[in-house]
């Protein structure tokens, strides 16, 4: 389904479900609202645009880090004799959640992988690249993730983040906070679209509606909970291109906030630290329609850090698309 046969009212619920998602007992009737649709409407649309995967899921992320885990991204060389069973093996592994081919001159192949352990997960990426006789590689561990907003503006055709999304340097685990895992696993699932969503998931996890409500808001307010509304398959709404910038700088850490707080258009902003000799360690995520809206966003992204040097990788294959946890 190619974006055209969206309606006006199809894009402002889009973003709607993105950027002002209420987690209130009846979000689908205050949306409604706002749009002038009753709530079963919103809900039948919201149904529609899933059908036909313009949408992914309404619901929210539980942050990797407050399950104790860590997550780095790995650049690989892998062969092109490879490449399909390096796919094939990727997709069975849950722990990575993106896996790209990028135009970068050695390292063709890009992914994130998360473990319990920065040494269990060093372990994990030479197993797997072993069987697909790769050695040559670097991983690049999250040593800071400063913003991770996965959100599209379907109207300018680019990836925008919400307002006020920068991460706090530290993100409590749910062990710290006394929930249980499966508390925190049951609230990952999609939301049931439904005119009350929340009081379906609390009668799972034993609370009222209102308990769990307030707990929501509270875990969201922690940043333990992130980007509660729609996921948006960016092809289907035309935004088909994505880049990852990488920079170095004489202050690493001060231009990934810079980036964080005045780059709307990076949905991932993460500090880096690597396992061997390498010097971008700034990385930054931007999505468009087309390159020169990337290219442009990535000029922000250069002109806010006073990067010295920069480096541009844009997607060539998705190696694990549909993705949405």
């Amino acid at each position: 389904m190619s974006s055209t046969t969206l309606s006006e009212i199809d894009y402002k619920l889009i973003m709607e479900l993105q950027y002002n998602f209420p987690i209130s007992e009846r979000p689908f009737l205050e949306i409604g609202r706002d749009l002038n649709l009753t709530e079963n409407e919103v809900i039948s649309k919201i149904k529609y645009l899933i059908d036909n995967e313009i949408i992914k899921r309404v619901g929210m992320y539980v942050n990797f880090r407050s399950k104790g885990m860590v997550g780095a991204l790995v650049a690989s060389n892998i062969s092109q004799d490879n490449l399909e069973s390096f796919r094939r093996l990727a997709l069975g592994i849950r722990e990575i959640t993106h896996n790209f081919v990028r135009d970068h001159p050695r390292f063709n192949v890009w992914f994130v992988i998360k473990d319990y352990s920065k040494e269990g997960l060093a372990e994990r990426v030479r197993e797997i690249l072993r069987k697909v006789g790769c050695d040559d590689y670097v991983i690049l561990f999250s040593k800071k993730n400063l913003k991770l907003s996965v959100k599209y503006d379907v109207i300018r055709g680019v990836s925008m983040s919400g307002e006020n999304e920068v991460t706090p340097d530290y993100i409590p685990t749910a062990e710290e906070l006394g929930i249980d895992k499966e508390m925190l696993k049951q609230l990952s699932y999609p939301l049931p679209l439904v005119d009350r969503p929340f009081k379906e998931i609390a009668e799972r996890v034993g609370k009222n509606e209102e308990e769990l409500i307030d707990l929501i808001l509270r875990l969201k307010k922690l940043h333990v909970i992130k980007d509660y509304g729609a996921t948006v398959n960016g092809d289907k709404v035309g935004i088909r291109e994505n880049a990852m910038v990488l920079i170095t700088s004489d202050n690493l850490e001060e231009s990934c906030r810079s980036i964080a707080s005045n780059v709307r258009e990076a949905t991932h902003v993460v500090l880096r630290e690597a396992d061997k000799e390498w010097d971008y360690l700034c990385y930054a995520m931007i999505h468009g329609k087309d390159k020169e809206v990337i290219y442009s966003s990535a000029r922000k992204i250069v002109e806010v850090t006073s990067a010295k040097s920069y480096m541009m990788l844009y997607s060539l294959d998705n190696l694990k698309p549909g993705i949405v946890i």
